[in-house]
């Protein structure tokens, strides 16, 4: 793995600050680490010997005096092998997912996203236009209180988080993981041209357990204002 690899990752990237500070992580970094360059990311994916490196889509600065000022414009769906452990044909079964979630895509937004296999399955990476939804007063905290009451799930959540949720959820057709709750602070996205530690660890080859990159988007950011109509659809039903 070389720049080359991280360059691709980081192009799906844009935040309203710089790049940097954002969180990653290795094999070897127990955990979240934060880094400031490029150069810093291939240096810790190299001291890791390229396993288990992920990157946070979003900056680690999010607020500025209290507001919020980052967009939810990285929308990640994971389809990862999990969601398939009854089946007789999981890799079968998951290639069909992937199928209808690019058709999806497509018919909704209009969109070709990054597609990368995983080493455990397929993840998608849409760069979007979209504003800061909670700073839109149609989508503010006040008029769903209910939302966000102490003992809801999205308590202490931004509106923007939970329309990445939202968003995954709908574009493979209610099918995701009830376990991928999708944040800013974690929405982690693979380099590729690393190595998955889970597969490696299931006795998988480093060539099976690689991460590769199979669709490339082209490069033009997609309007996803069809789906924040969906999305106040279902927020009127909460």
């Amino acid at each position: 793995m070389e720049l080359d690899s991280i360059d691709f990752i980081l192009s799906h990237f844009r935040s309203p600050t710089a790049g940097f500070p954002r969180k990653m992580m290795t094999k070897s970094s127990n955990g979240l680490i934060s880094i400031n360059s490029k150069g810093e990311i291939l240096q810790r994916c190299r001291e890791a010997d390229y396993k288990e490196c992920l990157i946070n889509a979003y900056p680690e600065i999010l607020e500025l005096n209290g507001m919020l000022i980052q967009s939810p414009n990285l929308i990640l769906i994971d389809l990862d092998l999990s969601l398939c452990t009854s089946c007789v044909y999981p890799i079968r079964k998951l290639d069909y997912l992937l199928k209808q979630t690019l058709r999806q895509i497509k018919k909704d937004i209009n969109g070709q996203p990054t597609v990368l296999w995983t080493g455990n399955g397929y993840h998608i990476y849409l760069p979007v236009q979209i504003p800061i939804l909670d700073n839109e007063f149609e989508f503010s905290k006040e008029r769903f209180q209910n939302l966000f009451s102490l003992n809801n799930r999205y308590y202490e959540y931004y509106m923007s988080e939970v329309f990445m949720q939202f968003a995954e959820k709908y574009l493979i057709g209610g099918k995701s993981d009830l376990l991928h709750m999708l944040r800013y602070t974690n929405c982690m996205v693979r380099i590729p041209d690393t190595y998955n530690m889970d597969s490696l660890n299931k006795g998988l080859s480093l060539e099976k357990s690689q991460v590769k990159i199979l669709q490339e988007w082209d490069g033009n950011i997609m309007d996803i204002k069809p789906l924040i109509q969906e999305f106040k659809i279902w927020l009127a039903k909460q």
